[in-house]
């Protein structure tokens, strides 16, 4: 009978006689090198199958709906174009505006409206029939009135000195409007180039995290990778309170008494303003809220520096006939709605429900002013 201390010399001779596998550190370094590279693919093939980081339909731009333009906006909507664009059904008219087509020659006996202002008139990311120029039309048509026309010359990315050029270039007071409307957001339409270019610099240094998914070679792969991507939008999501602070601090930089910025913006203002009066047609300036760094913060706790920011527009029309100001804080304070509550997901523009109290307000702006059916001697045509 074999003994305990048998056996165990037995396997001990046995354990000597097997060779140990030896891996250098370099091969452990390539190896866990090897299977993580596995690990990023695989991870990468699942973020794939199951969409995460793709492309969201409210960021994709319209093919074919913008060309190339000398104008003073830099651009033009393409005339004739209809499909998608930032998530939204859009028709382009043959003027080259949001909306159904129109005469140049307003018909006989038509109450007209025009507006014009930049993406939040415009309505990106809403369908055709909810931005609030639309709704406006069919607010007045139902009630029994007579015949309204409400006209939408806004664009996208551009500020009032713009909007101003582009309002004389396309001598748009020939489409004899019976009142303009004239949309002001106040995040950024006063905003000079040097400080959007200030902002992109902070922005860029906000965070380490922005640091990185800001840099070019990390820009490069996110147009290739999911994960870069995922990355991307969780170095915004963690940095969101360092760039509200940002942007808060640069709105208001806009509108220091003698800088660049808010004596463009008042000249443009005053400029709409001298037009429009000099032909006898009512100017209402709409103000537009910025949403402010808390997004859950009810418009009812909107920031004094902001709100002195619309009482300080207020006073560049403050008692000129014919001017009128409409300051839809007041109307999302009323609603109790928060930030988050009237915008896009992702995308940051007002949504329906917001167009929808703008429509109601802008609505009972018109009918207070009892407009009636103006024939001017310049009716007629529409610069191109």
């Amino acid at each position: 009978m074999t003994t305990d201390v048998e056996s165990k010399a037995a396997n001990h001779q046995t354990r000597r006689q097997t060779p140990q596998i030896r891996i250098s550190k370099k091969k452990q370094l390539l190896f866990a090198v090897v299977l993580f590279a596995v690990f990023l693919l695989a991870l990468e093939g699942v973020l794939r199958i199951i969409g995460i980081g793709a492309d969201d339909p409210s960021q994709q731009i319209g093919s074919g709906l913008y060309r190339e333009s000398n104008n003073a906006v830099g651009f033009e909507y393409t005339p004739g174009w209809e499909g998608v664009h930032a998530g939204a059904t859009v028709h382009i008219n043959s003027a080259g505006w949001r909306g159904k087509e129109f005469s140049p020659i307003k018909p006989r006996g038509t109450i007209r409206i025009l507006g014009i202002g930049d993406s939040f008139t415009f309505g990106k990311a809403v369908n055709d029939n909810e931005v609030f120029l639309a709704r406006l039309e069919e607010m007045l048509n139902e009630d029994g009135a007579g015949h309204s026309e409400v006209l939408n010359a806004g664009h996208e990315s551009i500020d009032t000195a713009q909007e101003l050029e582009y309002f004389k270039e396309r001598e748009m007071l020939k489409l004899d409007p019976d009142a303009v409307v004239l949309g002001f957001t106040v995040s950024n339409d006063a905003q000079g180039k040097s400080n959007r270019r200030i902002y992109r610099s902070r922005r860029r240094e906000a965070t380490l995290a922005l640091r990185v998914s800001e840099s070019g070679w990390f820009r490069a792969l996110s147009e290739k990778s999911r994960i870069a991507k995922v990355l991307a939008h969780g170095a915004e999501a963690i940095s969101s309170k360092a760039l509200s602070k940002i942007n808060s601090e640069l709105i208001l930089s806009n509108f220091e008494d003698g800088s660049e910025s808010w004596e463009t913006c008042r000249k443009a203002l005053l400029g709409f303003y001298e037009t429009c009066h000099q032909n006898n047609v009512p100017l209402i300036l709409m103000l537009f809220p910025d949403y402010g760094s808390d997004l859950n913060q009810s418009f009812k706790d909107y920031p004094e520096d902001f709100r002195r920011i619309h009482e300080k527009l207020k006073s560049v029309l403050a008692g000129k006939g014919g001017a009128f100001v409409v300051d839809v804080v007041d109307d999302l304070a009323a609603a109790g709605l928060t930030a988050r509550q009237i915008m896009v997901p992702v995308d940051g523009h007002p949504n329906r429900i917001w167009h929808a109290i703008v429509a109601r307000r802008l609505y009972d702006t018109i009918k207070a002013l009892h407009l009636t059916p103006a024939e001017r001697a310049v009716s007629g045509s529409l610069s191109r």
